[in-house]
């Protein structure tokens, strides 16, 4: 009798244990995902499968690509293919930016850079990379040849007012999203000053934008730089900046804005330069020749590497 009364009770205790097995299961279904069609999300960004490349198309041999050590018509090899587990400068990839399921290797090109600068804590976030883009931008398009002023104004102070609308859009790029669209401007030092001490730097909001400018402290990571020297070929070794600039044709862009301000001067802003390999600064109203290059904050485990 004693057996049979607890066989009875093992078979009422492993009913109950299905019916709260049961209730969890149909409860995790419909609040977390878990079983039926579960969707998951791919990398937001994936190691490029090919490099691109441009040819070297000029002669001085100071300055530009040839000044770098190209002889005309030598390719130029933009970024590297990386180590699998490790993120370094120059590192290339392809990012579904734009959420079409397609990683687009001509249009969806972007650099690791460094891991991302937050200007109002003034310290590097290890969590986020910081990636750039292979070209200037219109309206969120890629164009090589379109270029806008920082700021007409030409004060540096308030931010790159006047060409920030040229970056993409959340709508374009929908799978980006800043990790901080309100920013505080710093200079080339990381102060929060211009014109020697004469202006404070404001706050700047990138306005339903998936993409910001690049500071300066992110250049100085990857590149290994100390950007303010003004020192010819200082570049070299992030050659993937010049991308789509007069570093490989006359018939690019000059230049690109970051988002830094100089410190020493309260009109000018700081740039990439790709004529002289170097970051400089230069008069926020000037437009001629000065694009708007795409930076992203990507989570590292948004990124298969």
């Amino acid at each position: 009798m004693r057996k049979k009364k607890i066989n009875k009770i093992m078979i009422i205790v492993v009913l109950i244990l299905f019916m709260i097995m049961g209730i969890g299961y149909s409860y995790l279904s419909k609040t977390l995902g878990v079983g039926g069609n579960v969707t998951v999300k791919p990398k937001l960004c994936k190691r490029a499968e090919r490099l691109h490349t441009e040819t070297c198309n000029q002669s001085n041999k100071i300055f530009l690509c040839s000044g770098a050590g190209y002889n005309l018509g030598d390719d130029i090899v933009y970024g590297n293919y990386g180590v699998s587990g490790e993120l370094k400068s120059g590192d290339a990839f392809d990012c579904d930016v734009d959420g079409d399921g397609v990683y687009n290797s001509e249009t969806e090109r972007f650099y690791y850079v460094s891991d991302y600068y937050d200007t109002t804590t003034k310290s590097f976030n290890s969590d986020y990379a910081t990636l750039i883009y292979y070209s200037n931008v219109k309206a969120g398009v890629p164009d090589n040849k379109a270029t806008f002023a920082y700021d007409y104004s030409n004060e540096n102070w308030h931010g790159p007012v006047t060409g920030y609308e040229q970056l993409p859009s959340t709508s374009q790029w929908s799978r980006v999203t800043l990790l901080q669209d309100t920013r505080q401007l710093l200079n080339e030092k990381g102060e929060a000053t211009t014109g020697n001490g004469s202006h404070t730097l404001g706050i700047f909001t990138y306005t339903d934008k998936a993409a910001r400018l690049l500071t300066v402290q992110e250049i100085n990571q990857g590149c290994n730089i100390t950007v303010g020297t003004f020192t010819v070929g200082e570049l070299d070794t992030c050659e993937y900046l010049f991308e789509n600039t007069e570093y490989s044709s006359l018939s690019n862009a000059y230049y690109w804005w970051t988002e830094s301000a100089f410190s020493a001067d309260s009109v000018k802003a700081m740039e990439v330069d790709a004529y002289n390999r170097h970051v400089g600064g230069a008069d926020a109203n000037r437009s001629s020749a000065f694009g708007f290059r795409p930076a992203i904050d990507v989570l590292k485990t948004n990124i298969l590497y």
